[in-house]
């Protein structure tokens, strides 16, 4: 009976393994060569710390930490406000409802390249942004809305705000109407409704789809490059990791930016996990 039981085991295992070969070369093995390479000198043998080091003493390294803080976080702050608003007005049975929820998500299928590509147009100084502005009297000079903090800014909140949207939206539509109903009918208003009924049901996965774009938005590059001042406002992990291993040929660097931003997700992830866990966790969905 014991035999049969550890070769059920060993027989479950090995349908595990086509997931895990992939893992291990695709993940692990990068993982901890990148690990290996930043305790190495470039072109030099032996362990060293001189990478980190150099990366948390020289200003245009560590300057990266705070000025990729400081594009990403206010643009999740407006993505999430966006996005929830969205997702709470389209929730209810509305005309047109699904032509408006693919539309919102439609920049999802274009990806950040794209995205750039039609921000150059719509934004440049003869833009249609611009004609507009100019020929209703509002401005007299284009608005740069390229090239610099706000043109990064805006293409991370045109992502950002598809990417939640399209994960607040089904997360929203599986919450029971019948239970704001029954509050509203015993005399609560909408406002405490929303705020004691609805949103403690929906704050932990919100915080959960948050984390997860927020982290995903720390390794901001296309729209950094494209749209941005790579050089000084949207000069982000990616950015200094990328001129590191691309412009001095220097890899062990640009791995050691690598994992520094690594670090800083997994932190940033832990901070709003830790905040997530002060309310209700559990399944919004309710009994439908």
């Amino acid at each position: 009976m014991r035999q049969n039981n550890v070769r059920k085991k060993i027989g479950d295992s090995i349908f595990i393994l086509p997931s895990l070969i992939p893992l291990l070369l695709l993940f692990c093995y990068p993982l901890l060569k990148g690990i290996f390479l930043t305790f190495h000198k470039s072109g030099e043998a032996g362990w060293t710390f001189f990478n980190y080091i150099t990366f948390f003493t020289q200003h245009n390294f560590y300057d990266t930490i705070p000025r990729t803080f400081m594009l990403v976080f206010p643009a999740s702050i407006l993505e999430l406000a966006i996005a929830f608003a969205m997702a709470y007005y389209l929730r209810k049975n509305i005309k047109g409802k699904q032509l408006l929820k693919g539309l919102i998500i439609f920049p999802l299928t274009l990806g950040p390249l794209i995205v750039a590509v039609g921000m150059i147009d719509f934004f440049k100084p003869t833009g249609w942004l611009n004609l507009f502005l100019m020929g209703i009297g509002i401005v007299h000079q284009p608005v740069k809305l390229l090239y610099n903090y706000w043109g990064t800014f805006i293409a991370l909140v045109i992502l950002g705000t598809a990417f939640m949207f399209s994960n607040l939206m089904e997360l929203m539509e599986t919450i029971d109407p019948n239970l704001e109903l029954a509050a509203i009918s015993l005399g609560a208003g909408e406002f405490m409704t929303f705020r004691r009924v609805f949103l403690p049901l929906i704050r932990s996965s919100v915080l959960t789809v948050y984390g997860l774009n927020f982290i995903m938005q720390l390794a901001v590059f296309e729209s950094a490059i494209l749209v941005g001042n790579p050089a000084s406002d949207s000069r982000s992990f990616s950015v200094v990791a990328f001129q590191s291993a691309m412009q001095d040929f220097n890899y062990n660097m640009a791995t050691t930016v690598a994992i520094v931003m690594g670090i800083t997700q997994l932190i940033s992830l832990g901070v709003i996990f830790f905040i997530r866990k002060k309310g209700y966790i559990g399944a919004a969905s309710t009994f439908k």
